[in-house]
């Protein structure tokens, strides 16, 4: 199986193959973090996970369920042990106009509206063993777009200006998610020509930006996955998955932390 359009995002992350958060990990922190560190679920998964399916899933807006006004009480406890029973997402009543109203902006873009058309797959999960490394790959495009080769990848920010989310793309390694799903992708004999994020803001008027990234952010994403997927292979060849931080060493404090001397004379 290289390709699965059925398998629940649960499913997906029990397996053990590598994955883009694996790679972002260990390219941004360490083996260790990636190896020893524990995935966690919030109240803002549950949020971001219900904007994606009323952007990308329209159709699947009736597993979205209107709550009361908070997660507490009994009242809470019993619509959301319902929920779960259905398999449904249970917000509470102000993050369900939210979520709603993320969506809406979303699609009221001209240009998000467009790449969201047409043969849209969402959430396959695809599968690719790297000859190269000796390791098996995994990916789960928010959107696959099979009839312009292209991926849609839905983030949620609080500043989808042009300059807000290119730093939000460097410090979650937006740039290394790309890299990573055009190479599983590409393994698996799927040619992607584009790659595109939709931002779309937290807070009313929950601005969107459409955007793509440059060549040299692209080239550094590359750079990232290799450098990442290297250290993989060797730590599951030698069983050590460190931090890297090594023996003691000094330190410095940064320099906007000195106030009252001046370290360099």
């Amino acid at each position: 199986m290289t390709i699965s359009y059925s398998m629940s995002n649960e499913d997906y992350h029990k397996l053990p193959s590598i994955s883009a958060s694996a790679v972002k990990t260990v390219a941004q922190k360490s083996l260790a973090h990636w190896k020893y560190g524990e995935r966690k679920e919030s109240a803002a998964f549950d949020l971001g996970t219900a904007v994606h399916t009323l952007i990308l899933e329209p159709h699947m807006a009736k597993m979205i369920w209107c709550g009361p006004e908070t997660r507490r009480g009994n009242d809470w406890r019993a619509k959301k042990a319902a929920a779960d029973a259905e398999g449904a997402i249970l917000l509470p009543e102000g993050e369900y106009r939210q979520a709603r109203d993320m969506a809406e902006a979303v699609r009221a873009n001209a240009e998000a509206a467009q790449l969201l058309s047409g043969d849209l797959v969402c959430e396959a999960s695809i599968f690719a063993h790297d000859a190269l490394y000796g390791l098996d790959l995994r990916c789960r495009p928010d959107g696959w777009r099979r009839d312009i080769d292209a991926i849609i990848d839905v983030k949620t920010t609080v500043d989808a200006s042009p300059e807000g989310f290119a730093k939000q793309c460097a410090n979650l390694g937006y740039h290394i998610q790309e890299a990573f799903y055009r190479r599983v992708m590409a393994i698996d004999g799927h040619d992607i020509d584009r790659f595109v994020f939709i931002a779309v803001e937290k807070e009313p008027p929950f601005a969107c930006g459409v955007y793509e990234l440059d060549w040299a952010s692209r080239d550094e994403g590359v750079a990232a996955v290799k450098a990442a997927l290297e250290m993989i292979q060797r730590a599951e060849t030698s069983g050590e998955f460190s931090t890297g931080y090594g023996a003691l060493q000094t330190l410095q404090i940064p320099r906007w932390a000195f106030r009252y001397s001046n370290p360099n004379g």
